[in-house]
């Protein structure tokens, strides 16, 4: 529910980032490839770091961290999140802005998205180095390792 309620919120504010990339960098097709790789890195310098603030605020929010706790979290994984989007967004964008008209852009993103989403699940609760899990009564003590000495 709550990844559902953080796409909603992204959805008409992705509408109009692209109507405004639009407007102000006229561009598709191979003919228009310079203007086209403009709007690219705006999206990835802007749109980006903007929309993985949003992410992880309105995550951490949703799930009862303070605003505190999720700006923490926010910078502790925040190059991680914007290498791996470096990965995966330029490319996706190049398609886009070169051949899906403007009025299917947001679909297109969205079907990206569902994969991406998979990834930011698993980065924003993956464990962090210097957290401590708690366990229940019930659980064993973690295994230890064989000393290194030997």
């Amino acid at each position: 529910g709550r990844m559902f309620a953080i796409g909603c919120s992204m959805g008409p504010l992705m509408h109009y980032w692209y109507l405004w990339l639009d407007a102000a960098f006229p561009a598709r097709g191979v003919r228009g490839l310079k203007t086209v790789l403009k709007k690219v890195l705006i999206d990835q310098v802007v749109a980006s770091p903007a929309l993985g603030a949003w992410y992880f605020l309105g995550m951490g929010t949703l799930e009862g961290q303070s605003l505190e706790e999720s700006w923490e979290e926010l910078k502790e994984k925040f190059w991680e999140f914007y290498k791996a989007d470096w990965c995966v967004w330029p490319a996706a964008q190049l398609m886009n802005f070169l051949f899906v008209p403007p009025k299917y852009r947001v679909v297109y993103i969205n079907v990206i998205t569902l994969g991406w989403d998979t990834y930011l699940s698993y980065l924003k609760h993956r464990v962090s180095a210097g957290v401590t899990v708690p366990r229940g009564p019930a659980s064993p003590p973690p295994a230890s390792r064989p000393c290194a000495e030997h």
